[in-house]
């Protein structure tokens, strides 16, 4: 847990989880997925993992990229338990 709450390696506060999640590999992939969302809430980046978060019909939804390779799939599994 970092300083402000967010979670280590992905800097997501509690508050801006999700249930639907939509996980890509490459970040540049994120902004193509998240064009489709109605409003964007939030845009958060460490490293090769990206996170934009905002509604899709009125539901909150968020795209995060986890980067190459099933460790890092590991942690943002991880992470997002």
């Amino acid at each position: 847990i970092n300083d402000d709450g967010s979670i280590f390696h992905l800097h997501l506060r509690p508050d801006q989880l999700t249930d639907n999640i939509i996980l890509v590999g490459d970040p540049a992939r994120v902004e193509l997925v998240a064009s489709f969302f109605d409003t964007r809430d939030f845009d958060v980046q460490s490293r090769e993992f990206r996170t934009i978060g905002g509604t899709y019909k009125g539901k909150p939804i968020m795209c995060l990229s986890h980067g190459i390779g099933p460790d890092n799939i590991d942690i943002v599994i991880n992470e997002l338990d």
